[in-house]
């Protein structure tokens, strides 16, 4: 009999992911510039090359123009340790790392679940995950080291990137000019190319800067951990979860519904299917604040005795070590009342308290010390919440007294 497992099964979503992932940006942005560069140096007629050359400058404008958002599709999800894998979806395949990822929500969306991931950096455009069940939720999470309330902020529009923010007219008049300076020098003489290269060449490099800048918004969503962040009409103010009743899609707008009445906030730069998946993420998180939604996942109760009891952290490193010293006996599970499934449980739960997750952690080094080095090190590279990271580093500090102090320390920040 083989004691090799069987590898995890894929998970059938559909993914809705309009910027694309980096390689594809990065493909898209670039486009037709190198060859376009290239043909300006090739022994062709002297309108050809400056054609060529103007050519790949203009892609830079119009690319906002000519690539469109990719649309949401069927994909296969595999999960991986601290990564889960997208197959089959065309451009929008991916290897997302749980380090790639800097805010993410989770939300119920009819009879399906809806996973919020922000990549690369803050104010990114989301992909969205649809999946089948809340036990398909939670796998994708632990992966990616995402906790049952998520975490950072999740923003619409998008500020970051080539595709962030709407295409403007002036996107449109840079474009026009573009291809009316490269259509007359193809058909007309190479003696303008020079004016014409200098004038345009600067225009790109304002249309450029102006199609990366951040634009103020005039309608736009901001959902945090403090709450729902709303811009109307280019004033900003921020709701508290608790005073948000519901959200619904009508059309391209969505209602949101709060305490004080009704904001109405049009979003016709979105695909449909964000905005459902923006509509069930601020449900979702109404629901949780009054505390109507899923609970996270239950911490075992015998691990729940290794929390702090309001002892100095060195009494509290001692007791832990002791539970440690007891489970490496021959009959250390009766006498610890702890068991070291239970311990993994804690320690890979994002969901768990930072004490009792470090607690685990250096439990765990002394219980099984070859195990323990690589899943810790997985379990402290996917985890997105520094305070909880340097508290289970400090509890590995072998040290009692070293390990102390630097508990001590997170304590009084």
């Amino acid at each position: 009999m083989s004691d090799e497992r069987a590898p995890a099964p894929t998970l059938d979503v559909r993914v809705c992911d309009p910027a694309g992932p980096r390689w594809w940006r990065v493909l898209v942005t670039v486009g037709i510039v190198p060859l376009g560069l290239l043909g300006g140096f090739l022994p062709w007629d002297a309108s050809i090359r400056i054609v060529s050359a103007l050519t790949a400058v203009a892609w830079l404008v119009l690319v906002r123009l000519l690539i469109p958002r990719l649309r949401t599709r069927k994909a296969e999800l595999s999960v991986e340790a601290g990564a889960v894998r997208l197959q089959g979806a065309g451009a929008a395949s991916q290897r997302l790392h749980a380090a790639d990822v800097r805010a993410a929500s989770s939300a119920r969306l009819g009879s399906r679940f809806s996973l919020a991931l922000t990549r690369y950096g803050a104010g990114d455009r989301p992909l969205w995950l649809e999946l089948e069940s809340s036990e398909e939720l939670d796998r994708v999470r632990r992966a990616l080291g995402i906790g049952h309330a998520g975490f950072g902020e999740l923003r619409w529009p998008p500020q970051r990137g080539v595709f962030h923010g709407r295409r403007t007219a002036f996107d449109v008049i840079a474009a026009v000019l573009w291809l009316g300076a490269i259509g007359t020098i193809a058909i007309h003489w190479a003696e303008a190319a020079i004016t014409l290269g200098v004038l345009f060449v600067a225009f790109t490099i304002v249309a450029v800067a102006l199609g990366l800048a951040a634009r103020p918004a005039r309608y736009g969503l901001s959902l945090s951990p403090r709450g729902l962040g709303v811009t109307e009409g280019g004033s900003f103010f921020e709701n508290r979860w608790a005073d948000v009743v519901t959200a619904d899609v009508r059309g391209d707008e969505i209602f949101l519904h709060t305490s004080t009445g009704v904001q109405r906030l049009p979003l016709r730069d979105a695909l449909p299917e964000e905005r459902e998946h923006l509509a069930a993420q601020i449900r979702s998180a109404a629901l949780r604040a009054r505390g109507e939604g899923p609970l996270p996942p239950g911490i075992p109760t015998s691990v729940s005795v290794l929390a702090p009891r309001g002892e100095d952290a060195r009494a509290w490193i001692e007791r832990v070590d002791g539970t440690a010293a007891s489970l490496t006996q021959r009959d250390g599970y009766r006498v610890a009342a702890v068991e070291e499934r239970e311990l993994w449980e804690t320690l890979e739960s994002t969901d768990a308290p930072a004490a009792l997750r470090a607690a685990a952690a250096r439990i765990l080094a002394r219980l099984a010390p070859e195990q323990a080095g690589p899943r810790i090190a997985l379990v402290l590279s996917q985890e997105h919440d520094p305070a909880a990271r340097e508290r289970i580093l400090s509890a590995l500090e072998e040290d009692v007294e070293l390990a102390a102090q630097a508990l001590e320390r997170l304590d009084s920040k």
